[in-house]
């Protein structure tokens, strides 16, 4: 499976090893607020983290593509994950991004969907992406448009009102920071 080197970070796939590290970023209420799954109880963090992993890991066994482990180059932590992953249900295809609370504010989700999204037009020839988020949601919203995602609609995924976002092949622009892909 490929990774993914920006100018801050690292994108490579996640491992079963990665538990105890993303344990702690998912148990966060802030981080999960927005999330379909919402807040996960305290006593089922390390499962759900686990059911997380094998689910991204077999995204990338069958598709080819998926949902990257994010690390922080200088630090060598993981921070959170990003990447593509088939929305429920649908044929479309999805960014996502999620990261630990103390790297909001910082450009690095936007850093990580650009990557994300490159990695989607260039290598596996996606000729759309799309993304979703609550409504209130306004960080959110601010990555999706900062790389380029357009609003086209109020919908419902996971049975939550979301807005939805999309970005046509034809309509991406790459932009120039540094992308490493590495297979």
């Amino acid at each position: 499976m490929p990774e993914i080197e920006t100018a801050r970070l690292l994108l490579r796939p996640y491992t079963p090893q990665d538990l105890d590290e993303l344990a702690p970023i998912l148990s966060n209420p802030a981080v999960m607020r927005y999330s379909p799954r919402g807040p996960i109880p305290k006593d089922q963090v390390k499962e759900v983290t686990q059911e997380t992993l094998q689910f991204f890991i077999k995204h990338w066994q069958q598709h080819g593509f998926g949902v990257w482990a994010v690390v922080e180059k200088a630090t060598v932590k993981l921070i959170g994950h990003c990447g593509l992953n088939f929305l429920p249900n649908s044929p479309e295809v999805e960014v996502l991004y999620r990261l630990d609370e103390a790297y909001w504010n910082q450009g690095i989700a936007s850093e990580a969907a650009k990557a994300s999204l490159r990695y989607g037009f260039e290598e596996v020839n996606l000729d759309r992406i799309v993304a979703i988020t609550a409504p209130e949601h306004t960080a959110s919203r601010r990555v999706m448009e900062k790389c380029g995602l357009k609003y086209e609609k109020n919908a419902q995924f996971y049975n939550l009102d979301v807005v939805y976002y999309a970005l046509a092949r034809s309509e991406w622009r790459s932009d120039d920071s540094l992308y490493i892909l590495q297979i």
